[in-house]
């Protein structure tokens, strides 16, 4: 099922309609509760077009952002890395969270290098540490789509206000982590392991590849981190960005871009850069 949070509710999308459910809490307390299948046998009270509400991140704040770094070959290329032996990852605030349609303002601090990575982002549905990579998507609530933004001097450690590499920092900015516009349950998400995600910035194509390229699996993924770490419901991780981000050839991000990040099957996630506020 592909299931958006909405201002009006959660809806179950409908191609170009959204259908508005019978439930009048929020998405992410099912996620949390794990009583997304309740979804299926609820009516649908009001169908709406994309354009009469405001959507939401499927997870509104998770308690902690999971973000993967070179899980593709090109990116990894593209950035001067050799192939990781094992996943490389970090955290990022809940506070980043927004959604589909939001305004992304570039930080104050850090806005000549603000840089775009479309990415499948997995929203984890059951608590679980040590998870065995054989039943890791037992853990998966779905998928949703992402852009990890990135200010890419303050993760470098190239910025006079910060004179030190800080990666937590960098993709951690407000509005940082748009996450949307829907989130396609486990069940059909598990059965496509090649989907097609492209980044369009201002309708021109800068990213193009497939979930297939991921150098570590999302059950890899899972088994990985949670060996380290307890994931919880509701926690959300970015699985990696394939090649084509700005700062492989110092095409970054200013005001007035228009960035659309489309994962086949997901949606498309469209977020709007604006000037940083004085």
């Amino acid at each position: 099922m592909l299931i958006a949070q909405t201002s009006d509710g959660i809806a179950r999308v409908a191609g170009d309609e959204l259908e508005l459910l019978d439930h009048s809490g929020p998405l992410d307390e099912l996620i949390v509760e794990g009583r997304l299948a309740e979804l299926n046998g609820l009516k649908t009270r009001k169908t709406i077009g994309w354009n009469e509400t405001t959507l939401a991140s499927p997870v509104r704040r998770p308690g902690k952002i999971v973000v993967i770094g070179l899980n593709y070959r090109d990116h990894a290329a593209e950035t001067g890395n050799p192939l990781p032996t094992f996943p490389r990852f970090h955290f990022i605030p809940g506070s980043a969270v927004t959604g589909s349609g939001a305004t992304v303002r570039l930080p104050r601090s850090a806005p000549d290098k603000v840089d775009f990575e479309g990415e499948l982002a997995i929203v984890i549905g059951r608590t679980g540490c040590d998870i065995p990579e054989k039943s890791a998507w037992d853990f998966v609530a779905g998928g949703t789509v992402a852009d990890d933004i990135s200010a890419r001097d303050i993760q470098f450690g190239e910025n006079p206000q910060l004179p030190m590499a800080s990666p937590a920092l960098a993709k951690g900015f407000d509005h940082f982590k748009p996450l949307g516009p829907a989130l396609l349950t486990a069940d059909e998400l598990r059965e496509h392991n090649a989907l097609n995600i492209t980044t369009e910035v201002n309708g021109i194509v800068r990213q193009r590849s497939s979930t297939a390229e991921l150098v570590f699996s999302v059950p890899a993924l899972l088994a990985f981190v949670s060996s380290f770490i307890t994931l919880e419901a509701g926690d959300v991780i970015l699985t990696g960005t394939p090649g084509g981000t700005g700062v492989a050839d110092g095409q970054y991000l200013k005001a007035g871009d228009v960035v659309a990040v489309t994962v086949e099957r997901v949606g498309t996630l469209t977020n709007t850069i604006a000037e940083a506020t004085t």
